[in-house]
């Protein structure tokens, strides 16, 4: 019996031993066993959340503006038109309306500022179109080219987001 149980014993220790993770674990490159939501594990990804959606990417449509005067100071002004004919026509349709006889476009622009600097007795006229309100200012009073120039309209027309 003494045989026996040591034919037993020895047989049983020299069997290799098996061993597999739990379902669900993975196995390769796991020697742990981990499993994939813990920190320490080779499959951890930091949170068991979907990563976020990137924003759309913003879509931007131009936006034009015109003035159109005439000899006798009458004035149509657009600003947030969708095109630079649909602004010149609408300004040219405003001096008309408002009494001018001989109006043509003082200036169109798209995506920025304008601005008009004229004499206060008329006449002498100076435009520009820049970035920034206080810069289309500047420019005008600059190109108007007299000291007694004052800034008679500035406004911006600035693309419009879309979605």
């Amino acid at each position: 019996m003494k045989q026996l149980l040591a034919f037993v014993s020895a047989t049983l220790m020299t069997c290799a031993v098996w061993a597999q993770c739990a379902p669900g674990i993975p196995g390769a490159g796991n020697p742990g066993c981990v499993p994939p939501t813990q920190q320490g594990s080779p499959y951890y990804q930091g949170s068991d959340q979907l990563p976020a959606q990137p924003a759309p990417t913003a879509r931007w449509e131009d936006r034009w503006g015109a003035v159109s005067v005439d000899p006798r100071g009458h004035v149509g002004i657009v600003t947030g038109a969708v095109s630079k004919s649909s602004a010149e026509h609408d300004a040219l349709q405003k001096c008309s309306s408002s009494g001018g006889t001989s109006c043509d476009i003082a200036v169109s622009y798209y995506n920025q500022c304008a601005a008009i600097a004229q004499k206060p007795s008329g006449g002498i006229m100076g435009t520009s179109t820049a970035p920034t309100v206080s810069m289309a200012k500047s420019n005008a009073l600059t190109e108007c080219g007299d000291s007694s120039c004052r800034v008679v309209y500035s406004d911006c027309s600035m693309p419009e987001r879309v979605n």
